[in-house]
């Protein structure tokens, strides 16, 4: 949106919440540590084979399929969650620091013990659903 049409000041804030960053797959994605997930690394495999069908490793790190390796400068302020059983903690972890390096404003919520979709666990959407909507508070109001 920054790049192509010229439009990232018109997003306030990016709720960015347990996603898939680096389609060449991060080590988590490759079931580095082994963790339980309801969200399996095979499963990773083949979604991101089937969204980008014959591209090696090096083809999907492209910016345009893995924002990981994207330029991000002057974007808005964002909110990264991701629980620790996550098999995409390792994105949401990289991601949300190249966005703080890149001088803008991350926020990050790492819930322990935590799957994938962790969001919508009662003691983790407790939590989460007040931070979120403090942060659309604040970003809405800049």
């Amino acid at each position: 949106m920054r790049d192509r049409h010229d439009a990232a000041d018109r997003f306030l804030g990016a709720n960015l919440v347990f996603g898939v960053y680096d389609i060449s797959r991060t080590p988590s994605q490759r079931g580095v540590p082994e963790r339980p997930d309801i969200l399996t690394a095979e499963q990773i495999e083949h979604f991101a084979e089937m969204f980008t069908p014959g591209m090696s490793p090096q083809e999907r790190r492209d910016p345009d399929v893995s924002p990981l390796y994207a330029d991000l400068h002057d974007l808005p302020p964002a909110i990264f969650t991701v629980g620790t059983d996550d098999h995409l903690v390792d994105d949401t972890l990289f991601m949300a620091a190249r966005w703080e390096l890149a001088g803008n404003q991350a926020e990050l919520l790492v819930y322990p013990e935590s799957p994938h979709g962790c969001i919508g666990m009662p003691g983790v959407g407790g939590h989460w659903f007040p931070r979120l909507t403090d942060f659309l508070r604040r970003v809405t109001k800049r």
